[in-house]
């Protein structure tokens, strides 16, 4: 895939979240053929050590080859280079996250529900505040999001909290158990619950189990990805031009 450590695994490093796990076993695969160690790698890339181990177990070169090579090449990488590696989850990249992301939807566009969950957060889900959130009453659409942030984000269990809001008088006990039965997520994972005050106005519209909100930890890099995306299907459907 990469011809020594040229501009192209450079590339894939700094954008290392946005790779699916076999480009992520390409890029881990390029460095150990320079002859880079499973800690060096580790130091360059968030790989454990057992997971390199599977994915360079059968690569067929010698270490004598890998330590010749490495000695060839380590002087094409710098410091800024490896850096950056670091730090692209910043504001000044967030624009170069969201330019490939939108060139990604290219191809993502073609799977039913990538687009239905990218769409849903365009309609429903947090845009501003550096992290993903989207919070609705339709448990099934709570649903949507979760299995779709997992599928397409890689997103585990312990990576969402939810909280919710609610109207005086409902039970919160009753709703904690009702969305951690549609969520999957454990008790501890709910943060504080919002109840509205009763009010003097004729309630309309109750939500009898109220509305959640998901948010997903450590996620301004994710967004930055979302918005991507949300981006692309504009091109693809509602063009401006």
């Amino acid at each position: 895939m990469f011809l020594f450590f040229d501009t192209a695994l450079v590339d894939a490093i700094l954008r290392w979240d946005r790779l699916k796990r076999w480009e992520k076993r390409d890029v881990a695969q390029a460095l150990r053929r320079l002859g880079f160690s499973y800690r060096e790698i580790g130091q360059i890339i968030p790989v454990c050590k057992g997971t390199l181990s599977a994915w360079c177990r059968d690569l067929s070169f010698t270490v004598a080859e890998a330590k010749m090579l490495a000695g060839r090449q380590a002087r094409l990488i710098s410091q800024r280079q490896i850096g950056r590696t670091r730090r692209y989850r910043t504001v000044d990249s967030a624009s170069e996250r969201r330019s490939a992301a939108r060139i990604e939807a290219v191809e993502l566009n073609k799977e039913p529900l990538w687009v239905a969950g990218t769409t849903a957060y365009w309609a429903e889900g947090g845009k501003s505040s550096r992290r993903l959130t989207f919070a609705n009453s339709d448990p099934n659409m709570i649903r949507l999001f979760i299995e779709w942030s997992r599928r397409y984000l890689d997103l585990t269990t312990d990576r969402f909290t939810i909280g919710l809001h609610l109207h005086s008088g409902q039970d919160e006990s009753e709703r904690r158990t009702f969305w951690s039965a549609v969520t999957g997520l454990p008790d501890d994972q709910f943060r504080k619950t919002f109840v509205k005050d009763e009010g003097t106005g004729h309630r309309k519209n109750v939500l009898y189990n109220g509305t959640a909100q998901i948010r997903v930890t450590k996620s301004a890099a994710l967004l930055d990805r979302v918005l991507g995306w949300i981006d692309g299907l504009c091109d693809a459907y509602a063009p401006t031009g």
